[in-house]
């Protein structure tokens, strides 16, 4: 398909502890349980113990000190304003974006019969097919087949994008009776109905296999509405405003004025900035003594010690940072992620500073239950760095967002469609090209002493090999992983011929 040649371009119950009863009725398995947690827009600082100490995240902490945890953590990026769509298509298939289906990440774009088609194997189907006994709660933003293929159980999940946290309308599915009536509980804040549909997983499992649990909130992404006694912990004035906190966003990027953007007015504020940042906290530790039930479940079942949790959001967000609101770019902000690895024989207490992605995970979770790492697999097994073994598996990675191309060809185009990024991080040093209507801005930051991203070094002469050097990186990394940019041409050449894509 010419579309695919171009893209390849958790108040009442919320801080109640689990009950302490004995629900441990089966033999731990040989082989390793897998618990992995996913957030939605938490950016890679976000947890106290992560560096965050106006936040209020003890459950998170306690993971943080239980495990390993990666500090230079990234998602690749998107294709798509709505970004967590990709990002999850690549969390479960371990591929990047260029080369994953876009039907399965860009589905409002394509007919309902082609939404979600896919041949890729995913991480749920494949720990499936090696005798995993597999469920799922929350989000799934990657359509019906995917969930279909590799879940035994799915209890409230939420098929799509994003949506109220009050009353949210979640499914059930077993393969024996199907997809249930969609159903929704308005006085439960949605974090907690994933979590009681996890704890109850935990409760009733009896199977002797293994088991996966993949457990996907729908927070901290907006609207922040957590419970009030939430909100009440974050009081707006006494916010701090980020280092790079700008009214508005220094030239014209990819998308900078889609939904997310708009959110807020421009030019932005300190006081609106601090709204959104209390917001987002609260969201946060909401949804913080949320994964606290469900980790004190998972000790109650006694399969704790026998059972790998690894904790991971699918992007990061600006909230005030660089005069942006959303994660439609390519800053620290918006493309770091939290990683956390906890469990038997995962080092406990450890940072490592690795380079790692999102969907090195399937690899990784390969490595750490010794099953053989699938030929369709594009990123990293992290397990030997977990370990110890290694201190890397990668010395460079790049990053990419473009506004999506049927954008282009709306009448209506509110949200200044067009325009994209690459970017390549080495070392401690950043490179960002970005193209917007013919204009091309170049952005050098030595991340070790400038993490603000605030200090662009790219006209200073002293930087003219490592620039050099960076930008010859970035187009291997390019030409090696199928993306489709060409430096070279206005807006990477993505959007030269947008009538040619199959929308619907």
């Amino acid at each position: 398909m010419r579309f695919s040649l171009l893209i390849l371009v958790l108040i009442v119950g919320a801080c109640k502890p689990a009950p302490k009863q004995d629900v441990g009725k089966k033999a731990q398995s040989a082989k390793p349980n897998i618990l992995f947690i996913l957030t939605d827009d938490q950016r890679s600082n976000a947890i106290n113990a992560l560096g965050n100490k106006e936040l209020n995240t003890p459950h998170l902490d306690k993971l943080v000190r239980n495990g390993t945890s990666f500090t230079n953590a990234y998602i690749l990026g998107a294709a798509t304003a709505a970004v967590c769509s990709p990002s999850r298509a690549m969390l479960m298939t371990g591929r990047h974006y260029f080369n994953i289906e876009p039907s399965v990440y860009a589905q409002f774009a394509f007919p309902p019969e082609e939404r979600g088609k896919s041949s890729l194997l995913t991480f749920p189907a494949y720990f499936k097919a090696n005798g995993y006994t597999t469920f799922t709660t929350g989000k799934q933003h990657n359509g019906r087949d995917w969930v279909e293929q590799g879940f035994d159980q799915v209890k409230s999940a939420f098929l799509g994008g994003m949506t109220t946290h009050f009353g949210t309308k979640v499914k059930d599915y077993t393969p024996e009776a199907g997809w249930s009536a969609p159903y929704q509980q308005k006085e439960k804040f949605s974090s907690e109905v994933f979590a009681d549909a996890a704890l109850s997983f935990l409760e009733k499992n009896q199977d002797d296999s293994p088991f996966l649990m993949y457990v996907s909130f729908t927070a901290p992404h907006d609207p922040r509405t957590a419970p009030p006694a939430f909100h009440d912990d974050y009081p707006v004035g006494e916010i701090d405003l980020p280092q790079n906190f700008m009214p508005e966003h220094p030239f014209e990027i990819a998308d900078d004025r889609i939904r997310d953007e708009v959110l807020a007015p421009f030019p932005r504020t300190k006081q609106m900035i601090q709204k959104e940042i209390a917001d987002y906290y609260a969201m946060i530790s909401a949804t913080d003594a949320q994964i606290g039930r469900i980790l004190q479940a998972l000790e109650a079942s006694g399969q704790a010690e026998n059972t790998l949790v690894i904790m991971a959001a699918d992007n990061g967000l600006a909230v005030g940072q660089h005069g942006l609101l959303g994660k439609q770019n390519v800053y620290e902000h918006s493309i770091g992620i939290p990683l956390i690895f906890s469990g038997p024989n995962i080092p406990k207490g450890k940072k490592v500073d690795a380079l790692a992605y999102l969907h090195d995970v399937f690899p990784t979770l390969c490595g750490l239950t010794n099953l053989e790492i699938p030929a369709s697999i594009e990123t990293k097994d992290l397990s030997p760095v977990i370990k110890g073994e290694k201190t890397s598996v990668r010395n460079s990675m790049h990053f990419a967002y473009q506004s999506w191309p049927g954008d282009l060809l709306k009448k209506e185009q509110k949200s200044n469609p067009g325009g994209g990024h690459r970017a390549i991080r080495k070392g401690n040093y950043k490179l960002i090209v970005s193209s917007k209507n013919a204009v091309f801005t170049y952005q050098l930051f030595d991340l070790e002493n400038d993490p603000w991203e605030l200090s662009n070094l790219y006209n200073d002469q002293n930087f003219t090999s490592i620039k050099t050097d960076l930008l010859n990186e970035l187009q291997q990394l390019i030409s090696q992983t199928g993306d489709p940019a060409q430096l070279d041409k206005d807006e990477f050449g993505l959007f030269d011929n947008p009538e040619a894509y199959n929308f619907k």
